[in-house]
Formats: C-alpha cells, structure tokens, sequence
C-alpha cells in the first residue's frame, strides 16, 4: 500500500509521517540513502505501508520543495507570523524591522501580529494605528490579537489553513498562548527569542510540526532566530526594504545608499511622510552590519 504524507517529526533512527490513514513511523528507504538524499521536516512524501499495526512504513520518494530553511532544518515553510507588543514588552520596532528584513531574504511571506491589546489605552491604541498603516502602506499584513479576549484568534486561524506556519517574536509576547488557542493544547510551549542575544529559549533543536483541525500545520521551531539577521551583500540590503526596494535608480547619483547623499529621494520622502525615518534608521544599520562582515572576510 503506498500513501503519501507530510513529515511532521525527526527522530532518532526514525520519521514521523501525517497521513490520511494516521500517523506512520517511517525509515528511508535505500536508494535514498545510497544517494544521500536528506528528508526534512516538512517534506511532501511518498511510502510504502510495511506493517499496519502499528503503522510503519518506508518513504520512496521526496515531492519538490518550495523552500527550505536550513537552521533550524524546516521544508515548505509557507509563511511566518512575527508575534509582537506595545506594552508589556514596549514595542521594539528595530527586532520587527530586522525579522522582517530576515523573512524576505529566506522568501517568506511575513504576518505581523499585535499582541496583548487588551492591555492598551485609547492613546496607546491610536499609535499603534499609526504603526499598523506604515507597514500595511509597504505591503505587510497586520492582526491585532489578545489571548485574553479571543480578539483575532479566530483570523490568525483562517490565515494559517492550509499552510505550513512558523511564529517568532520576542520574549514575554505571548506566543505560546496565542498558539494554544490555535492547536488547542495548552501545554503547547514554544521557544521565544531574547532581546539581548537574539536566542531562542529552547534546549532542543528538533523541528515539529504541529496539525491543525482546520488543515495546515504550525511548526514548532526551537533555536530560529529572525533577529540574527543573514548575511547579503550590502548593496542587495536596499531590496529586501520594499518602499526601498521600488526607488532603485530614482535618486541623483546611482550609488547612493539612502544615508543622508545630496539629491537622495528617501530624504525628500521621509520630509513628505511618506517613508517612515526610523524604517530608514534600521536599513542603515543592517547595511553597516552587511559592509563590516565583508571588509572582515575580504
């Protein structure tokens, strides 16, 4: 009997395997291994059913990935929601600027979440306004959410149907609880990233996916960092800021690097409020951050 099925788990001498027919402990078969092929979680795979109780089987064959993440190991990751506050922890719009900045260089497609909104005032929640329509102006997503009211719970739930969804954010932002109100577990618990050293909580570093009623999974993803951003060249820094990115060739002199040159259009903007200044603050230090690494390795 063959099947085909998601990989939801490695573990040591095995793979965890979601089928129609349930969960299959699976090995890899031989050719596979001859030829080195690695299986990660998240792979689309064929089996061969070898015992039915309890259910064993030997994966044949990979399905085409459509990305991979490499550290922590992850396959056909569809989308990342970035798990955020403005009170309880204050918001920190360089780590946002920096994830976001990390998802377009690995081509996911980044969910901003607002956590913990039952805890804002009308003020706080006229600023958070303001921040929610800079990025939904640059073309990101926005949910408002609290685990205390339900707000948005339902939303992220849609969003995450069908899709392989990752969650990172910042310690103290609630992540475990928003996604125990999405998988339904309350001893759910996901590692979460210090400020400090852009570290994730974890002792582990095995990825897991997690099913959910609605279709979809939410990978359990232990030592990801989106804070520790990777390294590009410096002059690619620009297209992974998308106001940035559409005024490519747009300014005086073809070289300029948005930091303050006569005839930049970025300044113009910024002086018109149409590009927010601290977007352009925080692509200035990755840019320095990606010019250092190469005069260091040069």
């Amino acid at each position: 009997m063959q099947l085909s099925g998601r990989v939801i788990e490695e573990q040591k001498n095995y793979l965890i395997v979601d089928t129609p027919e349930g969960t299959v402990r699976s090995t890899i078969k031989g050719i596979l291994k001859k030829n080195k092929t690695r299986v990660f979680t998240g792979d689309l795979v064929d089996l061969e059913i070898i015992n039915r109780d309890p259910l064993e089987g030997v994966i044949s064959a990979i399905h085409e990935r459509s990305s991979l993440l490499k550290r922590p190991a992850v396959a056909n990751l569809s989308q990342v929601f970035f798990i955020f506050t403005v009170k309880s922890p204050p918001l920190d719009l360089e780590s946002l600027d920096r994830f976001l900045f990390s998802a377009r260089v690995y081509g996911l497609e980044a969910i901003i979440v607002f956590n913990k909104i039952d805890l804002l005032n009308c003020d706080d929640s006229k600023e958070l306004e303001k921040i929610r329509e800079i990025y939904r102006k640059i073309g990101y997503r926005t949910v408002c959410t609290s685990a205390v009211t339900n707000t948005g719970i339902e939303e992220l739930i849609s969003l995450c149907k069908d899709k392989i969804s990752a969650f990172s954010g910042l310690s103290g932002a609630g992540k475990s609880t928003l996604l125990s109100k999405i998988i339904l577990d309350k001893s759910f618990r996901i590692g979460e990233v210090s400020g400090s050293n852009g570290r994730g909580t974890h002792t582990t570093t095995h990825v897991s996916l997690h099913p959910l009623k609605e279709g979809g999974y939410v990978a359990d993803t232990p030592g990801i960092s989106f804070v520790n951003v990777p390294t590009v060249p410096e002059e690619e820094v620009t297209g992974y800021f998308p106001e940035l990115e559409c005024r490519i060739g747009q300014c005086r002199y073809n070289n300029c690097i948005h930091g303050g040159e006569p005839g930049c259009i970025v300044d113009q903007l910024i002086a018109e409020n149409e590009i927010a200044g601290f977007r352009r603050d925080h692509y200035l230090k990755i840019y320095n951050e990606m010019k250092a690494i190469r005069k260091r390795y040069k």
